[in-house]
């Protein structure tokens, strides 16, 4: 609706704060308040130029290579593995883990580089004795340093805290990935110590 200044209006331009309404509650004060949580953020990188072998035995086992029959270990039928898919899956999570991985480290070393002087906490201000001209201009420290370090006392450990849970998904990740290649590795272990059924003098028919 036009003013008198054939001004258009919204009908938010008179909303006025109903003083019966009930009031919130007030936000429960921040508990990392002032705390350098910068410990918890994690270093994170791809250990493994090459993927280990699945000829290598999987960490943790001992290579047998023979001997006594178990003889509490139940006939298994035929397992048939694609290990070359297990590969190929392998091959591809791992080029993705160092992408994400050069990503986190540059924003990683990026805010804990900037996160002391980025909101204004060291700002100054050029300022000069008005009542005499000669006086050159003195950096005093600027009106906005009480604030800006305020604000930063709660954004600096929630952004730390935000990197820790980054890091530490990448770091479940590649667990992740070392838990492809020990499955990998275990299949051809497994097929490695298979062997054929003994005849009745208990002589393996073949070794």
């Amino acid at each position: 609706m036009p003013d008198e200044g054939n001004i258009e209006h919204s009908h938010y331009d008179f909303w006025r704060p109903d003083p019966n309404a009930p009031q919130s509650e007030p936000e429960a004060p921040d508990p990392d308040h002032g705390k350098d949580l910068g410990y918890l953020v994690p270093n994170v990188s791809v250990s493994w130029g090459v993927l280990p072998s699945f000829n290598n035995p999987p960490p943790g086992s001992e290579q047998q290579g023979g001997g006594d029959v178990d003889e509490d270990v139940p006939a298994t039928p035929p397992i048939r593995v694609d290990l070359s898919g297990v590969r190929a899956t392998e091959i591809t999570l791992i080029s993705a883990a160092r992408t994400v991985v050069d990503a986190y480290q540059g924003l990683r070393e990026h805010v804990l580089s900037v996160q002391d002087d980025v909101f204004g906490q060291n700002d100054t201000d050029l300022e000069k004795d008005p009542t005499y001209y000669a006086t050159s201009a003195q950096e005093v420290p600027s009106q906005i340093q009480p604030i800006a370090r305020e604000f930063a006392a709660s954004m600096n450990p929630a952004m730390e805290r935000a990197l820790y849970f980054m890091g530490t998904t990448l770091e479940l990740f590649g667990e992740y990935i070392a838990l492809i290649n020990r499955t990998g590795q275990t299949y051809s272990e497994v097929d490695r110590n298979a062997r054929f059924p003994t005849e009745a003098t208990n002589r393996q028919v073949v070794t």
